[in-house]
Formats: structure tokens, sequence, C-alpha cells
């Protein structure tokens, strides 16, 4: 390839080139010039070409425009979609059908609509933090009316019964069934209905000839008899139309008749709709086989009553509240729910308060059903099952997270719902059950409660559905309670539920028995150690001769008692007292004991229990520590056999063969394992989960015969036992110790008694730290025979629920609050106080006030300065009682000027001060105050007490036989006047009879013949408090006011503030 330099060419030549090439015009005696030149035309060539070259090379043809292509509209997006019409449980296609869709497809981001398109597979269990919840069931929002709208667009028409899908409760539906005819807000809307088409033709005629006239000629009058005379015509065509012979029948209805004013609001509250219905169940079902033909489930056993109601009412789809006594069968129901799930190919949903019902109920159901998944926090096994195991915390964040699997769930099963009433986690059940969207059928399981009515009735509200209750009246299986005291077993509650004052005694007795015998073993030893040797020499005959050691130190005088305790004190009783956290003896308190005390309790306790027969037992303890002691004390107790040991042994290696060799000697399985070999375990929230599991598995195998548990194993688990053991009957709920609530002890003595097995449960109670102490006749009443806990609301705005519910427009913070448990009362009286306040509204509209040209100019000025100096009266008031100087004038037999039930009278302050009744923000004071002669309220008492508007008070009883005075409590805020009179000599006099007393109220007469200068309020010069004077003197300014008003001037001044105030 050449160079540049050969390029270059000879000046001979140049003139040849310079005509035939572009460089004609470059610098002949410049070479480094022409070299660049070179450079810029062939070796960088630019990025166009020159017009020249395009003209040559490109070629343009001359197209005509067609214009009329601009008017083609481009083809829209299909509004119809093409689906198969199906038939039988095989999906077999039968035809084809056009089904019209919106055009703005609904998405889990963007609607709560059950008709949204699906989300991905991979939330279709737990949903995604961006998704819309569904929309509640019984929820009036702006999504249920888009959810009606797909309803329609897909070519479902409605259902015709508006009571079954309630979406049409914010825009009704027509007479069509298919348009929307009244908007939101609006009270009617436009008839489609007229069957005469001619008519409303001319009528429309009509219409549009009045529109077409000038708007001078009033129009609008003219339209609207247009519309008058067509809706008369409509009335009437549509009154032709729907006459059915049958009225010929029916009473006929006089509108004058209907009550008005009071009597349509008592008539209103008899007739009002109420959501929970109580079921009868003492009359039994002999019908039961007709009315449910095919069940879903059978049994090997004959349902209950109960049971067999509950399955009527889920068979007809509805909602059931069941509350059973513990161990009675609840589990029935639950299991009833999840086979028709399965039968409806829907899906059934289990909600337990805790992680150990789900485990206990995933192995139960696993049994009995194919399909069993569970979801909690610790495990997700199956989460596509027909019944899914959860607990209410993942329900709860399923239904703020959208997921898909709730439109397939048919049944939600809340068990345990008396955990409502927990402080930290009870407000987690009124969300769920406040979320769940409409087609979602509820089964409340819960133990007795004594408010189950109120509580359907707020679940039947909120979700606007019946809802069935169905209690039981007693258990199955009967219980019987014992105190356990001295080794013994003392019945103090039969069968009956009866409380035996003779098994009490004969406990009490046991214990007094015990201490003598402890006492003279305990003198005898001292009087063997001390009495003869050292104590004699000690003592002999000068410091109380034969005495035990110590004794000489709490005897008589200078050690003069015999017998006596060791230690200090030796000279009192030898218990101090029976009551729970006494000093004992050795100066340990009554709830404490030794650990030698314990094991020895416990070691005696279990083989009586072995004795009698009464194993397996569980023992619960309010400690794990001391779970894991009581159990370390039976380490020489063996309660298995051969057989029974190698079918533990089987269980464990199965249970942890997956684990991994070293997780397999953690130090709880192989201690563990030693007690489970001799059928004793430990069941507490310390422990792994796999070894609650396996202690779970083996106690219902009855392979674990003494198991020492918390509280927590209680609630609900499905593992009943022959005797239930209290270590005692104070617990520490987080703040302090209490006795055991009776719903508390209902629900753990609950696990004793199988059925089927056992005719009656035994609950012994032990006294706390073995140190044999009774409990008081009241505690053990209240605590075993009194009334359980009512279902409170514990509902409380969480961040987490104020984050979720402001993603979503339509659901609003106000909603949640309104369908809680704690509003349930107010929102129930709700339509009774609209009633009521529109009567009012009623009777105030027919109050009319003349025009006043006096008053009507500064009549709310003198109103408002009116209540301001009332308000600052009680500061002023308040604020004296928290100086010395301001408490001195409260002082007793000072006159003072307050409201008796809105009355304005006069009294005297019967102690100095405050009440200690009152608190600091709502003193009260004691006064002994003069009855008013009338009962009702006038006017005037309505004013401030100033000397401007004593001319329009009523007078107080003058005359000696009018006069009756009474000792009240009155709230600071009444009291309007502090005098300046203090009647020497009335206090305590004038509340006693006799010529005191009588000498008493005729001083208190001589002030109340006028209301004169001498109920003046004292000086408050002397107060030197800053903000009290500030105070003082906004009162004054307020009280110039007032009194230079001219509408005091006015003679009708009193009628007219009435109606204002």
């Amino acid at each position: 390839m050449p160079s540049i330099n050969d390029l270059l060419v000879s000046e001979e030549e140049e003139e040849d080139i310079s005509s035939k090439t572009p460089l004609a015009d470059c610098k002949r005696e410049d070479p480094e010039a022409q070299k660049n030149e070179l450079e810029k035309q062939f070796l960088s060539p630019c990025s166009d070409f020159s017009a020249e070259w395009l003209n040559r090379l490109q070629q343009r043809w001359d197209i005509e425009p067609d214009y009329r292509s601009l008017f083609k509209i481009a083809p829209t997006q299909t509004r119809t979609v093409t689906r198969f019409l199906r038939q039988g449980l095989q999906g077999r296609v039968v035809g084809y059908q056009n089904i019209t869709v919106p055009m703005n497809r609904s998405t889990a981001k963007n609607s709560t609509s059950l008709q949204r398109q699906p989300a991905n597979r991979a939330d279709f269990v737990r949903g995604a933090a961006g998704f819309f919840p569904f929309t509640p069931g019984g929820l009036d929002s702006i999504e249920a009316t888009a959810a009606l709208e797909d309803q329609l667009y897909s070519g479902d028409k409605p259902d015709g019964d508006s009571n079954a899908n309630r979406l049409d409760r914010v825009i009704p539906l027509g007479s069509t069934g298919r348009l929307l005819e009244i908007a939101p807000g609006m009270s009617r809307g436009i008839d489609f209905s007229l069957s005469n088409k001619s008519q409303s033709k001319a009528s429309a005629d009509d219409i549009l000839k009045i529109l077409e006239q000038d708007a001078e000629q009033e129009p609008r009058q003219k339209l609207n008899e247009a519309l008058a005379a067509n809706e008369s015509s409509e009335e009437t065509t549509n009154g032709e139309s729907d006459y059915d012979p049958i009225d010929e029948f029916l009473p006929v209805e006089f509108p004058s008749f209907e009550p008005h004013g009071v009597l349509a609001t008592s008539s209103a509250r008899k007739t009002g709709r109420e959501w929970a219905h109580m079921v009868d169940i003492r009359h039994g079902m002999p019908n039961f086989g007709e009315l449910v033909p095919n069940m879903a489930r059978d049994w090997p056993f004959e349902l209950d009553t109960f049971q067999k109601e509950a399955v009527y009412h889920l068979e007809n789809g509805d909602s059931v509240f069941v509350a059973a006594h513990t161990s009675a069968g609840k589990t029935v129901v639950a299991e009833y729910a999840i086979a028709l799930a399965a039968k409806h190919m829907t899906k059934a949903i289990y909600t337990s308060p805790i992680k150990a019902l789900s485990n206990q109920k995933f192995r139960d159901f696993r049994q009995d059903f194919s399909e069993v998944g569970i979801l909690t926090g610790d495990v997700q096994i199956n989460p596509e099952a027909s019944c899914l195991i959860m607990t209410t915390e993942i329900l709860r964040s399923m239904l703020y997270r959208g997921a898909d699997l709730i439109r397939d769930v048919e049944f939600v099963i809340f068990d345990e719902v008396h955990y409502v009433n927990d402080f930290e986690r009870g407000v987690v059940w009124e969300e769920v059950i406040i979320m769940l969207p409409e087609h979602v059928s509820l089964i409340l399981l819960s133990a007795t409660v004594p408010n189950t009515y109120e509580f359907a009735s707020w679940v039947g509200r909120t979700k606007q559905k019946d809802i069935y209750v169905i209690s039981t009246s007693k258990r199955p299986v009967p219980l019987e309670h014992y105190l356990w005291v001295a080794n013994d077993m003392h019945k103090i509650v039969d069968s009956d539920k009866k409380f035996l004052e003779s098994g009490w005694k004969s406990a009490h007795n046991a214990v007094q028995k015990k201490d003598k015998q402890w006492t003279d073993n305990n003198n005898n030893t001292m009087a063997i150690r001390g009495g003869n040797n050292r104590g004699g020499q000690r003592g002999g005959g000068q410091r109380g001769g034969q005495q035990q050691r110590g004794g000489g130190r709490g005897g008589g005088p200078r050690g003069g008692g015999g017998n006596q305790q060791r230690g200090r004190g030796g000279g009192g009783p030898p218990r101090a007292s029976h009551t729970p956290g006494h000093m004992g003896r050795g100066g340990r308190a009554a709830g404490m004991a030794s650990a030698a005390q314990d094991r020895n309790l416990w070691v005696h306790l279990v083989q009586f229990l072995r004795k009698k027969t009464l194993l397996p037992a569980c023992i619960f303890v309010f400690s794990k520590k001391r779970c894991e002691q009581n159990a370390d004390a039976l380490s020489n107790q063996d309660f298995c056999t051969a057989s029974e040991k190698s079918r533990i042994h089987i269980v464990i290696e199965k249970s942890i063969a997956r684990l991994k060799p070293e997780d397999r000697v953690l130090p709880q399985i192989v201690r563990l394992r030693d007690l489970l070999g001799r059928g004793i375990a430990v069941h507490h929230g310390g422990l792994l989960p796999i070894v609650k599991e396996l202690v779970e598995i083996l106690f219902a195998q009855t392979l674990v015969k003494v198991l020492f548990a918390t509280e927590t194993f209680a609630m609900g688990l499905n593992l009943p036992t022959r005797t239930v053991v209290f270590s005692g009957y104070r617990k520490h709920d987080g703040q302090s110790f209490r006795n055991l609530l009776p719903g508390e002890y209902t629900q753990m003595a609950g696990r004793a008694g199988r059925r089927g097995l056992d005719t009656v449960g035994s609950v012994i109670l032990v006294p706390p730290g073995g140190t044999d102490d009774v409990p008081p006749v009241a505690d053990l009443r209240n605590m075993i025979l009194g009334e359980p806990s009512k279902l409170r609301s514990q509902f409380r705005l969480t961040y987490n629920m104020i984050l979720n519910l402001l993603r979503v427009e339509a659901l609003k913070i106000e909603e949640m609050i309104k369908r809680s448990f704690s509003e349930h009362a107010t929102q129930a009286l709700l339509p009774e106080h609209e009633k009521d306040v529109k009567l009012a509204q009623a009777d105030l509209a027919k109050i009319k006030r003349e025009a006043c040209q006096i008053c009507d100019s500064d009549m709310d000025e003198c109103h408002q300065a009116a209540q301001d100096f009332k308000q600052l009266t009680f500061q002023l008031y308040k604020g004296l009682l928290h100086i010395p100087l301001g408490r001195r004038m409260f002082v007793s037999q000072r006159v003072v000027v307050f409201q008796w039930d809105g009355i304005r009278t006069i009294g005297l302050l019967l102690a100095d001060g405050m009440s200690p009744r009152g608190s600091t923000d709502d003193p009260i004071i004691q006064v002994c105050a003069v009855k008013p002669l009338r009962d009702r309220r006038d006017a005037s008492d309505q004013l401030p007490f100033i000397p401007a508007f004593r001319k329009y008070l009523i007078n107080l009883p003058s005359a000696r036989k009018q006069i009756h005075m009474r000792s009240l409590n009155v709230p600071l805020r009444d009291i309007e006047c502090l005098t300046r009179w203090v009647l020497k000599g009335t206090v305590p006099e004038i509340l006693k009879d006799g010529q005191a007393g009588h000498q008493a109220v005729e001083r208190v007469q001589e002030i109340c013949h006028s209301w004169d200068d001498r109920l003046n309020e004292l000086d408050l010069s002397r107060v030197k408090s800053l903000h009290l004077q500030e105070i003082k003197e906004k009162r004054t300014q307020l009280m110039s006011k007032m009194q230079s008003s001219p509408a005091v001037l006015c003679k009708m001044f009193l009628k007219h503030v009435s109606l204002l105030l």
C-alpha cells in the first residue's frame, strides 16, 4: 500500500493534476499542508455525503398523499372474552359464552375486589407487602362497589336476595337487576322501568320544550312540574302492573295509624336486628338424620346434642359460636368443618393461639384427613392443602398482604377464643374477625364464658351475618377437687359442684394436728440437747429452770417460760397465721419452701397417686425453674414397665433420627431421654420445639405418667389426663402475685378426666411451697366455683395496623375502630341514638326565638363570657387548694354557693380543705347544704353567680319549717362562690338534734332571705401566686363585660338567654 509520501507529485506534474483533483487550491510551496489535506479527504471521511454524490446514488418516487387514511380509527382493545361452559365434576365443556370484561382490569395492587386477577403463584399463600387486602365483610366501602361492578360486567347476574351478597348496600341495583340507578349519597335515581314508551316519549318532549324556552320565563318551575307529572304517571303505571290478586287477602295498612315520635322509637327498638341466636340444646335433635342425611364425616360414636346442632348449622352455611366445657368435644365441630370444606372442594383454616396447639392439631388431623398443612413461625408444610393449621398472627398477615389463598377459604375455625382477653395478643383476634371477607363462615370455639351472646352479637353485627350460639350445661366427665394436706387428700368440692365445708375443716384440723406434733417433737429434741445439761446450768433456778436453749430471750421476765420454741420470740404461738405469704417457722415465707421439703412433697404425692391408680397426672407449676427442680426431685422414681420403656425408646429414636449427630447429644435431649425413660417429663416455653413435641406425643400415648408443665400446656391441648395437680394457687402475672382467676383454674383443671375412660376427674390443690397452709374458704370458692372472666376487648391501635390500613384508601382506621369489640355497645345503640337526635332536632325546630333589637346585638358574646367565667372560677378554686393560703380559705363553717343537681343553693363547709374521696384533678368538697324547694332547675340557675344577675335568681327557703339540711360530697366544679361569711358554732352542731342544732339552723336562716351582698366572694387580694392573680383578673374582666352588656337591659333577657342555654 503506498504511503503518504508516494502520493506527493513533482512540480512538472502539478498542473496536470490540479485540473483533475480537488486540491487545486492547495499551496504549492507547502507539502505538509497537502499531506494534511489528503488525510482529511481520504483517511478521515466525514459523516455525511455531499449533495452531488447523493443525487447520483439515490432515487425518489413521487407518491400522491392519501388524506383519507388519517380518518381511520385504530383497533380498540377487545371488551369481550370467550369462556367455556362446563358441567359435572369432570368439567366437561358443553358450550361457549361471550363475557364482557371491564376496560381497566383490577389487580392485587390496585383493587380489593375478589374478582381481581390472581397474582403470581409464589405469592399465593403468603401474599406480598404491596398487595391490597380483600374487602372485609360487612364493610361499606368504595371497593364493595367495585366488586359489584366486576360481578355485573363479568356476566354473572347478581343474586336476587340482597342479603345474600350485600354488595348492593352502597349502590342499590335497579329493577332490571343489571343497572346501577342510584348514585352514592343520593336518595333516589332514574327509573328505567317505564312500560309505556309513548308516554315516556311525550314526557321527554315536554321537558325538551321547556328547556328550549327562554331562561326569563321560569323554566325551573315548569321543569319541576313536568317531572312531577312524569313521576305520578309512572306510579300509576307501576301500581297497575304490580297488582296481584293475592293483595285482596292481605290486610290494609293505614299510614295515619303508624306510630310517630316516641312511640316510633320504642317500636323500632322492639324490632331491632338481632345477629346472635341462642340455640336450646335441652330438647335434643331426634330428626337429625333427616336434617343431615349425608354427613361429610362420620364418627364411631353418637354425637352430643350440641355437636348435632353445630353440624346442622354448618350444613346450612351459617356461622356458629360453640362455648362448651373443657373435654366436651369441641374438636368434633372443627373436624366436621374441615371435612365439609374438602367435600365442597374449598379450604378450611384452623387457627390457634399457641404453636404447641398447632403442632398437636396437625398431628391429629393428619391421621384423619388426606390434605393437611401447617403454617407457623417455625415450620411450613404443605401450604396448599385443603386444611391449613396456623397461628392467628399468620392469618392476620395473610389478610393484610392480600393472599389469593383467601379466595378459596370457606371456613375459618378460631380455637380458644377466650384468649381474646390476653392483653398482648387479644387484639389479633379482633383484627382477623374484622378483616375476613364476606364469603368466609366463622366457627368460634371457646370455653364457657358468661358473655357469649354479647361477643356473638358483635361478630354478627361486624360481619353482617347471623351467628348461632351453642353452649353446654355441664362437663361430660365431672371433676372432684381435693386439698393435699398432711400427706392425704381432703375433698372440698364434689362432682355436683357443691363446696364441702367438712372437707376444708378436716384439712384445717390436719394442719393443726401436724403443727402440734412438730412442736412436741421439736421441744423433746431441744430438751435432750439443752434442758438437762447446758440449759440447766445456764438457767438453773435463776433463769427459769429447765428450758430449751434460747428460750429465756423470748419468754417471760428474764426467761421464765418453760416449753418454748427455739430462737427468738419463743413465747408466741407456734404458727403466726394461716394466710398466704405469712412468715412461718424458721422465718421462711409461706409461699417459699426449702428444696428438701419440695423433694419430699412430690415423692410422697406421686407415690400416693400411684397407689390410688390416679396416674397419669399433670402437675402445673408456675415457674420454668421449678418445673425442672420438681422433676429432679423424682430422680429415684420409675413409673414405666419394660415394654413401655421400649416404646418410649423407639419414639425418641424416630423423632431425632433426622437430626445431625452433634444435635442428638444436646443437653436437653440427653436429659429428656433419661426422664422419659422413667415416665417423667417437663413441658415449658424454654424447651426446644422438637423436645416439646416429643413430650406431647408420648403424653398422648399415656407413656408419660408424671408431667410437670407450665400454664401454656393447658391452652387447648387435647391431651386429657386422669389427675391434675396444682403446685399452688398464686402466680405472678408480670406485675404482681395474685390468686388464680376462675377462668385460668377451670382451663387447667379441665385437662382432668378422660372421656370414655374415667367416670370422674381428680383435681388436687397442693398448698404453696408445701407449708401445709390451708387456703381461705372465700378464695377457694371464688377460684373453683366462681364465674369465669368475661370476654373483654383488648383492641388498640398498633403501628403495624395503621401502616397496613393507610396503604388502602378504602380501608379507614376509623372503620376499624368502629367495628372493634370495645365499640360494640356504642355502635349497637347508634340507630336508637340517631332517632333520638332526630326527635330532639325536630323538637328544637319547633322552638322559635323572636327577634330582639336589644339582645341580638351581643347575646352570643355575653353567653360565651358566662361560660368562660364558670371555667375560670373552677380553675381559680382548684389552684387555691394547692397553696397553703388557699387551703385556709376552705375553712369549716364557711358559707358557699354551689349547684345541687343543677339547682343553685347555699351550704356550709363541713371540713377544712378537700375531701379524701376526691383527687387532685377532680377535688371533692364536703358541704352541709340547704335543700332547695324545687326539683327542676330554672334558667337563672345556668347564669353565673355575679351581682348583675342576682335579680333573676329564685329565693331560697326562708321559713324555719322549709329549711332542711343535708350532708353532700360536692365536686369543686359545682362550687360557684366562696363567700366571706363564716358562721361560727354551726358545725357540727347543725347535723345534730336538740337545742344546738336548732340554733345552728336559725343562723343559716338569717342568710337565706335574699341573695344580698352578704354572699359576695371573699377577698382574694392576699393570694400572691402570679398564675392565680392572672385568672382572677380575667374573671374580673369577664364580669365587667357581662354587667355592661346591652343584653342585660332587655326585659326578656332571662327568656332569651334560656333559649340559648
